[in-house]
């Protein structure tokens, strides 16, 4: 196996540094140091590392992750953000550089769990099971990110960045999906979708565009099948997820309740073990949540989460099972990013109820029917 590193850029106390070097000896791997962004550019055009890990206050920090995620060869390198607190805040933005998960160096066994897994792993052929994607959008960065988001996917990739382009791409007949950024075009994403559909596009579109833009958004396109509108804010993965809905779910989804977009920090544990993991929450259903994390549990394990319930007013516990989980790197079909899935088993003092509440006043405000409780949750 060929000698590999792990490329951590920042300025770092002493006693931080060694708990990386511990992290990655454990690993069977190496520590390299860059104290600047700028100088971690030319070791990346050389080799490719096992990982970065970046301090996110770092100038540059973000057009470091945009560099790595520029080359195609490093798709599959994972970046690693580190943050003075591991907050919605800053998971949100960590992913809109096309960052995968926030790690503490508070002591090794973080960044070890979240390096150990990468160490046995072989490159992936390139996925492209789904078809293919446009994505349009004026801002390179932003194109390069989403396209990494879809590629992991398993979707293989095209990019445009006008809206003549767009027009022109999305009516290729081997073009399943398109996901346009509102900048796309003066008239706005949402706009060429409606052009491009009377043309005879016939690809699924995501539209993603501000927050203050999506009643607009909507308005625009509410005469059209197959289109989603997406918040420009949220983590390009989401995507992801809205793709897939419109494309056509795949054989594991046979549950009683809708699956939500709904991210959030959460506090995760094996049942019975000592501290915490942080993770990211990427969709919930009624009985179960998905947690994005690069350290997930394994299957059949007992977990214990502690996050903001849907439309709550405190935080719950819950305890559950690890239905299933899914490791780092592209997929063939991939339906999420890496992390696992949970099925909710039991709650805290009130918690369960407090989680089924606030599920149902979050479907019922996205889709217009408060779901029903099921007579036990399931994933």
């Amino acid at each position: 196996m060929p000698h590999r590193s792990v490329l951590v850029v920042g300025t770092f106390r002493e006693e931080t540094s060694q708990r990386v070097r511990e992290a990655s000896a454990a690993a069977g791997v190496t520590a390299e140091f860059h104290a600047r962004c700028e100088d971690a550019v030319a070791p990346l055009g050389v080799a490719s590392p096992l990982a970065v890990v970046v301090r996110m206050d770092a100038p540059g920090a973000a057009d470091l992750c945009a560099h790595v995620r520029t080359q195609a060869r490093l798709a599959d390198v994972p970046v690693f953000g580190v943050a003075a607190e591991r907050s919605d805040i800053a998971f949100t933005e960590l992913f809109s550089w096309g960052g995968d998960d926030l790690v503490s160096l508070w002591s090794p066994q973080p960044l070890t769990r979240r390096l150990r897994p990468l160490v046995g792993r072989t490159s992936a052929p390139r996925g492209e099971g789904q078809g293919c994607a446009v994505v349009a959008g004026a801002d390179a960065r932003w194109r390069s990110v989403m396209g990494r988001a879809l590629y992991s996917g398993g979707f293989s990739v095209r990019f445009v960045s006008t809206g003549a382009d767009l027009l022109t791409d999305s009516l290729g007949p081997a073009v399943r999906l398109v996901v346009a950024a509102d900048d796309v075009a003066q008239e706005g994403a949402a706009a060429c979708a409606v052009r491009a559909r009377a043309s005879g596009s016939e690809a699924a579109w995501v539209v993603v565009v501000p927050p203050k833009r999506m009643a607009a958004a909507t308005s625009a396109a509410r005469t059209l099948s197959r289109v989603s509108i997406a918040d420009g804010f949220a983590p390009p993965e989401n995507v992801l997820f809205l793709a897939n809905e419109l494309l056509g779910r795949r054989g594991e989804d046979k549950r009683a309740s809708a699956r939500l977009l709904y991210g959030t920090t959460v506090a995760f544990r094996a049942a019975g073990r000592d501290e915490d993991e942080i993770g990211f929450s990427y969709n919930v259903s009624v009985g179960g949540v998905y947690v994005r994390s690069l350290a997930p549990l394994d299957q059949g394990q007992d977990v214990w989460l502690e996050m903001w319930a849907p439309r709550a007013e405190r935080r719950v516990r819950l305890a559950g099972t690890v239905a299933w989980k899914r490791p780092f790197g592209s997929g063939e079909r991939a339906t999420v990013p890496a992390g696992f899935g949970v099925k909710i088993t039991d709650g805290l003092g009130g918690d369960l109820e407090r989680w089924l509440h606030g599920y149902g006043a979050f479907s019922e405000s996205l889709l217009g029917a408060r779901a029903p409780a099921p007579s036990a949750p399931e994933v």
